[in-house]
């Protein structure tokens, strides 16, 4: 999850030629995964794919969470308070019976480490906590794949590493597209046949996008450089799917000062709320500038620019790419003719509103759902979000390039009069 917005000029990080290292390092290619199919499809071979992230979810019976470290105070969780350690199993459960996906794909805070910084080294209590959402995607019988965010590793008595350990739970969450993968940096054809379908089959690329950076200027490692080039590399010399998505945590800087397509971006405000814009632009009138120039429309992306947006852009196959880390955004963002999706936060745990410094969350929690028609030349592809109690007004986006942001003339003459009128605070 975030920790706020983003200020620095990101650095750009160098990769080596295609070939100076071992393949699996850059991009592992797993091949094709034939995904289930339910006897009430009946929509022309479209692909349904749920993202969940952010969930934060911390293991049964937490009754508290400590920030005395950071905050100087410690989070009741449970009856009598906002937070819940099982909200977002239940959510999942209603949004997954409902939808009936093919694909669940976890883009990263689905566990939250810092709970189990007590625990002993060689702890998994990670393992539990995964199953524990991944039970009612189980239970509806469709496959699944995950990729870490910044806090699944966060302070506890596991690595980064060990949690590959995910795609081989075998029967214990059976699905599992990413079975056999030694990296989190990987690429996988899905879809209805047993073999790859140039009409049909669905690609993903999956990236780490990196945990917590121990400089604060930097906040969070990035996207590591050979597995840039190794997407470079894989995708050269494979022939083009019929879709291509791409999945991670953190969003690429190149998030930062767009308008969105759909849906909304308050990180402003919440770091506004946590006192985490610096003067004087956290007063007014300073404010209002910051909001009728753009420049509200942050994201907390690392301060280093790993290249993978430039490099997705020149390879022009991937359609769409979906990430989290930002709890306040669920904006559907379209620059250089790629499309960056945030989904919806989904936890019910203190750190989904920075226990409570966010303010009020503007929005329920949910998830994102992604479907690809294999309609045409290209397919129809298109996204919307869905909360406990159904699909979310108003927030069907198609991703064709059709449905434009609005100008930064009409955004700046749209939020004119309420800026002055102290209606925007």
């Amino acid at each position: 999850s975030s920790r706020g917005p983003q200020r620095t000029t990101p650095r750009r990080t160098e990769s080596a030629p295609c070939g100076a290292s071992s393949p699996s390092r850059q991009m592992q290619d797993l091949g094709h995964r034939r995904l289930p199919s339910f006897s009430g499809d009946s929509d022309g071979g479209a692909i349904r794919i749920v993202q969940l992230t952010d969930l934060h979810h911390f293991p049964a019976g937490c009754a508290e969470f400590d920030v005395t470290a950071e905050k100087g105070r410690i989070v009741p969780i449970g009856e009598g308070t906002r937070y819940s350690t099982l909200g977002d199993v239940a959510m999942i459960a209603e949004v997954l019976a409902r939808v009936q996906p093919h694909l669940v794909v976890l883009t990263g805070d689905i566990v939250d480490g810092r709970p189990f910084a007590p625990d002993p080294p060689g702890s998994q209590g990670w393992r539990d906590c995964l199953l524990e959402v991944l039970e009612p995607v189980v239970a509806v019988g469709c496959a699944w794949t995950f990729v870490p965010g910044n806090h699944d590793d966060d302070g506890c008595p596991w690595s980064r590493r060990d949690l590959l350990a995910a795609y081989r739970m075998g029967d214990l969450a059976p699905g599992c597209i990413s079975a056999g993968a030694t990296t989190f940096d990987h690429t996988v054809t899905v879809g209805f046949s047993d073999a790859i379908c140039a009409r049909t089959s669905l690609r993903l690329w999956l990236f780490d996008s990196g945990g917590n950076h121990p400089d604060p200027k930097i906040k969070f490692h990035t996207f590591d450089a050979e597995a840039v080039r190794g997407y470079g590399c894989v995708s050269d010399a494979r022939p083009p799917a019929a879709c291509e998505l791409a999945y991670f945590h953190i969003p690429p800087p190149q998030a930062a000062g767009l308008v969105p397509v759909a849906g909304s971006s308050h990180l402003f405000d919440a770091a506004l709320n946590a006192g985490k814009v610096p003067k004087p632009w956290r007063w007014q009138p300073f404010r209002i500038l910051v909001r009728l120039l753009g420049k509200d429309l942050i994201v907390g992306s690392s301060a280093l620019d790993s290249g993978l947006f430039d490099m997705l852009v020149r390879r022009d196959r991937v359609r769409a790419c979906f990430f989290g880390h930002d709890h306040a955004n669920d904006a559907v963002l379209l620059r250089s003719g790629l499309y960056m999706a945030y989904g919806r936060v989904g936890g019910s745990t203190p750190p989904v509103d920075w226990e409570g410094d966010a303010g009020p969350m503007r929005f329920q929690i949910g998830a994102r759902v992604v479907e690809w028609r294999p309609d045409g030349a290209k397919g129809a592809l298109r996204t919307w979000i869905e909360v406990e109690e159904g699909r979310e007004a108003g927030s069907e986006c198609p991703l064709d390039g059709r449905r434009r942001p609005p100008t930064r003339l009409s955004r700046l003459l749209s939020r004119l009069i309420p800026c002055l009128a102290g209606i925007v605070p």
